[in-house]
């Protein structure tokens, strides 16, 4: 009877032993339910913001709205600089330029001079559209060696004037290594290394407005 007793002691310890592995074994599923959860929301989360910023999301829809804003400014852009083609973006921003005489022509075809204008045109034109819808306007526009490309004397003449017609709110910034320049400015500042320090002088034989 006591080696019965024993067995069934031994048994009831076995028994809660195994009971308290079966708690623990739940409270981790509990947890792994939990994590599971919340790994597929973010996975649900991810999955709608993929499919809004593919290219047949939203974006699609924002790029239908601001194209015919956007081709207008460029051709805006490129008149006043005497370059007479009409250059259209796509929705996937290829783009498409033709002459006055309906002939096509690809961005590479043209000289360094006419691919700068271009591209002068377009940065223009994204800083145009990006104020018509900006809670915040800017007043600063710093344009880094703009003048110091492939540029030609006309084109540079053009550019000037564009710049120089800009809203009298812009603080317009023009970096550039060209010294010829001087004159077009209202006020030049210099920049000249010293002893490795950067030294500022205002030079006084700019262009008076």
């Amino acid at each position: 009877l006591e080696k019965e007793i024993n067995d069934v002691q031994d048994q009831k310890n076995s028994s809660n032993k195994e009971r308290e592995v079966l708690d623990k074994l739940n409270l981790q599923l509990n947890s792994y339910e939990e994590m599971f959860i919340t790994h597929k929301q973010n996975k649900d989360y991810y999955n709608l913001c993929s499919n809004l910023l593919k290219d047949t999301g939203i974006k699609t829809k924002i790029i239908k709205r601001y194209l015919p804003v956007m081709n207008k400014h460029i051709n805006q852009f490129l008149q006043q600089m005497d370059f007479f083609v009409n250059f259209t973006l796509s929705e996937s921003f290829e783009e498409t330029i033709k002459s006055r005489y309906r002939d096509d022509f690809s961005y590479s075809s043209f000289s360094e001079g006419e691919k700068s204008r271009i591209d002068i045109s377009l940065m223009l034109t994204w800083r145009a559209v990006a104020k018509l819808k900006n809670s915040v306007d800017t007043n600063l526009l710093i344009l880094d060696e703009i003048f110091d490309s492939s540029l030609d004397n006309t084109g540079t003449d053009e550019l000037s004037f564009i710049l120089r017609n800009f809203t009298s709110d812009v603080n317009l910034f023009i970096i550039s290594h060209r010294e010829h320049m001087i004159e077009k400015f209202d006020r030049v500042l210099k920049f000249n290394k010293v002893k490795n320090f950067s030294k500022m002088e205002e030079l006084t034989n700019a262009m008076e407005v």
